[in-house]
């Protein structure tokens, strides 16, 4: 049975290692070339000259091979680990509200002594109180969320106010400043930096879905809809005008001929145009 998917991947994998092969060779040659010419300049007799560049180009192509996969490694370790930060943020996000103050109630008494409030967590250290209050939101936290959290938690009289979030609008962070306390609103890098990762406790994890990739189908489907009639139509029309007054009159004439003919699928072929009935309150 044919498998267009394997043929297809397999298509593009021998083609990238193809690449990935010249690309080395191409590396080992410049770097030979550059190590010849010094070896040259400084060694009368060729063929130990010869030997010394080969041997010089091992030296340096292993050490760029080292360098390359030592950054390599280190950027796919960034890139695991702030993909957990973002699966630890959304467990905030998508939980309810109670769900983070008891997290974070149980996180300070780790180490502090802490009482939990209906929205936030009290910290009392050495006669200062301190305020933790989790806001975690999909979107940017603004300078009205901050107004928000801060007239909730004025009455406290606290030292300081730490608010735990996703991403930060840069307002909110101006505003911030100019309140008559200290205030520290962390991002989803810096609570975990600073407070999960600190304290070594984490929440389960909730993974998003990943975005769905487009195959072939779906391309034909966008590319054949009812919806691109009218632009294939009218991108033709121009072209066959634009074959009056162009030299090379043939190209423009083909491809008006092709835009017609994609016009003319697209507003007939029913394939490409269904419309989905579904019964959103029926899921069988």
């Amino acid at each position: 049975m044919f498998n267009r998917s394997y043929v297809v991947n397999n298509y593009y994998m021998k083609r990238f290692n193809f690449f990935k092969t010249f690309d080395a060779f191409f590396r080992i040659l410049i770097i030979f070339l550059a190590c010849f010419v010094w070896c040259r300049y400084f060694i009368d007799n060729l063929w130990i000259s010869l030997v010394a560049t080969i041997f010089l180009t091992i030296i340096i192509d292993l050490t760029i091979n080292f360098v390359k996969n030592k950054r390599q490694k280190k950027k796919n370790t960034y890139k695991e680990e702030d993909e957990k930060i973002q699966q630890y943020i959304n467990t905030f996000i998508f939980s309810e509200d109670n769900f983070s103050v008891n997290f974070f109630y149980e996180l300070a008494k780790i180490k502090h002594q802490a009482q939990k409030k209906n929205k936030y967590i009290e910290i009392v250290n050495t006669n200062k109180k301190i305020i933790l209050f989790p806001y975690f939101i999909y979107r940017d936290f603004n300078s009205d969320d901050l107004v928000l959290v801060y007239n909730k938690t004025k009455k406290e009289m606290s030292s300081r106010l730490i608010i735990c979030t996703n991403t930060i609008d840069n307002n909110a962070i101006k505003l911030a400043q100019k309140l008559p306390l200290d205030v520290y609103i962390l991002d989803g890098n810096q609570v975990y930096e600073k407070l999960l990762k600190k304290y070594n406790y984490f929440p389960y994890l909730t993974k998003l879905k990943s975005e769905t990739k487009i195959g072939f189908k779906e391309i034909l489907s966008y590319a054949l809809n009812k919806k691109r009639t009218k632009g294939y139509f009218i991108a033709s029309v121009i072209l066959l005008l634009s074959s009056f007054f162009v030299p090379y009159k043939i190209y423009y004439v083909v491809m008006a001929t092709l835009l017609l003919i994609l016009s003319l699928v697209s507003f007939s072929n029913p394939k490409y145009n269904k419309i989905e009935n579904i019964e959103l309150l029926d899921l069988n």
